[in-house]
């Protein structure tokens, strides 16, 4: 058995923390070991990636990251965490030590990570087809039913339902990136940098040219 002050759960005093719907001894063995972390966080700083693509932050995991952005999340889940997860819970690469259990459990979580993944990924393609819908709604599928495997007590967010929706949306608007909200985000990202004294709508400008006041609105 770990010792529980070696073990540390991904986003800790960040992520929603979800123990009261996931009562049983397999909340424990589900969490993420000081060790896998930095793991994780190695990977993370070790990869090279290309300039268009924002990795996540090298302290993913702690509490000092912050919030991530939209684009971040994708790139986590896409890449950096099946990357890292795959490295350390598939049974493949378990430690011989391990309770077969754990081992069994830690690889139907790394199976679930992976539908994610490639749902995610078949989902943000710069093109789109009747395939990718189908390759989507698939991964989706088999990723919620993952979770309803694992944690039977779960109760399903707003999200995974609106998820299922992605899938026909695909066929009907095209490719994803011309409709999704990445651009709206970034106007929000750049608004909350702007310095108003909490005093929205009510700056005042003085013009160099004729010294009169304006009301910026």
């Amino acid at each position: 058995m770990q010792d529980p002050k070696n073990v540390v759960s991904i986003g800790e005093g960040y992520f929603e923390k979800l123990e009261d719907e996931l009562k049983g001894p397999h909340v424990f063995i589900d969490k993420v070991t000081k060790r896998e972390l930095k793991k994780l966080q190695q990977d993370i700083t070790q990869t090279n990636r290309p300039e268009y693509c924002q990795g996540p932050p090298v302290n993913l995991g702690s509490p000092g990251h912050g919030k991530l952005k939209a684009d971040q999340w994708r790139t986590c889940i896409e890449f950096d965490i099946p990357i890292s997860v795959g490295q350390l819970w598939s049974k493949e690469t378990c430690p011989p030590e391990q309770k077969p259990e754990i081992t069994v459990r830690r690889d139907k979580l790394f199976q679930s990570i992976m539908h994610l993944a490639v749902a995610v990924r078949w989902a943000t393609s710069y093109k789109t087809s009747e395939y990718h819908s189908e390759k989507f709604e698939e991964n989706m599928v088999a990723y919620l039913r993952c979770l309803l495997d694992l944690y039977p007590n779960i109760q399903f967010r707003p999200n995974h339902h609106n998820a299922l929706h992605i899938g026909p949306l695909l066929t009907q608007f095209g490719p994803a990136y011309g409709w999704w909200m990445f651009p709206f985000e970034r106007v929000i990202g750049i608004l909350q940098q702007m310095n108003m004294n909490s005093k929205l709508g009510k700056q005042w400008k003085q013009t160099g040219y004729n010294k009169h006041t304006y009301k910026i609105a």
